[in-house]
């Protein structure tokens, strides 16, 4: 198994840990001043700094960016395994020059050329096809190969599409037509991708950073620690709430398990935790944090703009899945424990509530200024994070220790751009493939043909959908996932009367599981790798513990009441049925239900958990009666506690 550097290095956030190559002198300090260049100019951007002095960058903001991104993607990233990590090879000298040198071309002459973006000059023909090659090589060198090829099977659909068979066939256009498109267009490469990634996801990816700098991060831990540490299987029930509040900033499951793991998963194995199963919680808790408002993945900010609505609308729908999700996983952990007479940690260990709330109270006042502005205020999305990113600055003064001087500022700022470098590739290939749609009209055609394919059956859709995401997210980021099939398939969902909110987060909770499916599963893979672990083990332990993710969907699509969309009573009654049956379907996957259970009650459990978890009247009294019955037998083994006859598990 590859040490965990390794899978870094292939799997995000290889700059931002110090996991590429490492320079000394000149080339150490200039990669260091320029990220934390990008990310103070991020921050000026979204707080309006620029438009107070009446420089309107827009869309230049976006090629500027891209511009540090690729040159320092280049610079750090190395092209493979046997490249240089001390020295920059001739090769990525020429790619750092040409892919900066055209992005910069964009921010020099922004509006003279997507005004004429028609009528592509020789220069901007040569300027295009470097940038298309560039960002090809940096999609490979930062989120993966299959991202990278995906591109390229775009821009070959454009150019070569009148030979593809059947209703793939479309015109195909010639290479200036291309680039004017894609290179110049205002929502194309440099389009709408890129200006969330730049000004949405840049500014979320720093708060991160500080949040790890400022010690807030240690104490979300210890204060998980002190709340349910000395509960049984405590260290597991550690890990849920600190990678969901972790994971709910970052937007990345494979970042929340590197920076987690290290503690929960020793933890948890400390106690007597199989390492396989250690690793399984800390990935499906991880990657939990994408869906759990109110910061959730960067796939959600998209979605609001796709959508055209505000994203605290689409946060509020996803809040109940969400918590639905860390319920299970919740009382998973608890029965699993109980079952196998698990203890919490011991005392000695665990820090006093009051002590911890004490030292560091502070840290939740960002918190909570960002849940007022975004939700009730319903202000902006990048300044609500960049105000709360600024009160956790002041915040920090409150203690000697968590103060953020101008080292640990320029720290922040450093290893946020560094982070959120390493998606930009990504983004600007998700701009390739809107570009491609849009100028072959391929999105509605494929819309039809799925329709077609499935019969008109809805429930065949879903699940034809829900097998691509998965198999879509072995080599991608679920970002990637998310656009392809927004695009592709949820016209399809939309179209066969689901409503848009409710399509659309389906297609994004299953881009999410994809982390923790196997046979690829990054952020299960992640888990193994600290846990010296089976991979497939810690793979399939995830799957089972993220359950919900799966059920939950199919689920809110026929019922938008689990959206909380309909009447407050509607919504109350789906709400606490839902929850009651989260807690059986634990229940029927660890085998225990407040105490052993036979098969046949699982079988019950499993039963009244999906008819619970389904709003309505009836499936609820059906499921509660199921449930009731699984548990009367419970009790009533245990009273009889008939000698040589044991529940199987």
């Amino acid at each position: 198994m590859e040490e965990a550097s390794e899978l870094l290095d292939r799997s995000g956030e290889a700059m931002a840990a110090g996991r590429s190559r490492r320079f000394s002198g000149f080339l150490d300090r200039f990669v260091a001043t320029l990220a934390s260049l990008l990310g103070l100019y991020i921050l000026l951007y979204v707080g309006d700094l620029f438009s107070a002095f009446r420089l309107e960058l827009y869309g230049a903001h976006r090629a500027l960016v891209y511009t540090i991104t690729l040159i320092l993607v280049f610079l750090l990233v190395p092209a493979g395994a046997s490249a240089p990590r001390d020295r920059v090879p001739w090769y990525d000298v020429l790619l750092t020059l040409g892919g900066g040198a055209s992005s910069f071309y964009m921010f020099l002459n922004w509006e003279q050329v997507t005004r004429f973006y028609g009528q592509p000059t020789p220069l901007i023909l040569v300027l295009g096809g470097i940038m298309l090659l560039a960002t090809l090589e940096a999609a490979r060198r930062t989120v993966g190969t299959a991202v990278a090829i995906l591109g390229a099977i775009f821009i070959a659909y454009v150019l070569f599409g009148n030979y593809f068979p059947g209703f793939l066939f479309t015109r195909g256009y010639s290479y200036a037509r291309m680039i004017g498109h894609f290179y110049t267009s205002d929502g194309a490469l440099f389009g709408l991708a890129l200006e969330i990634f730049s000004v949405v996801v840049a500014t979320y990816v720093i708060f991160g950073q500080f949040i790890q700098v400022s010690g807030a991060g240690d104490f979300f831990l210890k204060l998980g620690i002190s709340l349910v540490g000395r509960y049984r299987g405590g260290p597991a029930k550690v890990a849920v709430v600190a990678s969901s509040v972790f994971g709910t900033v970052s937007g990345s499951a494979v970042a929340n398990v590197v920076v987690d793991g290290p503690i929960t998963i020793n933890m948890m194995k400390g106690l007597g935790y199989r390492a396989s199963f250690a690793g399984g919680v800390e990935a499906a808790a991880s990657n939990g944090g994408q869906i759990m408002p109110p910061v959730m993945g960067a796939a959600a900010f998209l979605m609001a703009e796709i959508l055209g609505m505000p994203y605290w609308s689409v946060a509020v729908a996803a809040f109940l899945p969400a918590v639905l999700y860390y319920v299970a996983l919740y009382f998973m952990l608890d029965f699993e424990a109980a079952k196998t007479g698990l203890r919490g940690m011991d005392r000695k260990d665990i820090p006093p509530f009051r002590e911890t709330l004490k030292e560091g109270w502070f840290f939740l006042i960002p918190v909570v200024v960002l849940l007022v502005l975004i939700g009730h205020v319903g202000y902006n999305v990048a300044k609500s994070g960049l105000y709360s990113l600024l009160v956790l600055v002041a915040v920090s003064y409150f203690r000697k220790e968590t103060r953020l001087d101008l080292q640990k500022i320029k720290s922040g700022l450093q290893q946020g751009a560094l982070a959120f470098a390493e998606l930009g590739a990504a983004a600007a290939v998700i701009g390739i493939i809107m570009a491609a749609v849009s100028l072959t009209g391929l999105g509605m055609t494929l819309s039809s043909g799925l329709i077609e394919a499935s019969g008109g059956h809805l429930w065949l859709l879903l699940l034809l959908t829900a097998i691509a995401s998965i198999i879509m997210g072995m080599g991608a980021s679920t970002l990637l996932v998310y656009i392809v099939l927004a695009m592709f398939v949820a016209p399809a969902i939309v179209k066969m009367g689901v409503e848009p909110l409710a399509a659309h987060l389906f297609i994004f909770y299953f881009g999410c599981m994809s982390l923790v499916t196997p046979p690829v599963a990054l952020a299960a893979y992640a888990a193994a790798v600290i846990a010296k672990a089976d991979y497939w083990k810690t793979g399939w332990e995830a799957s089972r513990l993220g359950i919900v993710g799966y059920i939950v969907p199919f689920i809110f699509v026929y019922q938008p009441a689990l959206l909380l969309k309909g009447s407050s009573g509607e919504v109350v009654l789906a709400a606490a049925t839902a929850i009651i049956g989260t807690i059986a379907l634990a229940g029927a996957m660890s085998g225990f239900f407040f105490g052993a259970v036979f098969w046949w009650q699982r079988i019950l459990l499993g039963a009244g958990s999906l008819t619970l978890i389904y709003p309505g009247w009836k499936s609820d009294l059906l499921g509660l009666a199921l449930v009731a019955i699984a548990l009367a037998g419970t009790r009533l083994a245990r009273a009889l506690a008939l000698p040589g006859v044991r529940p199987t598990d």
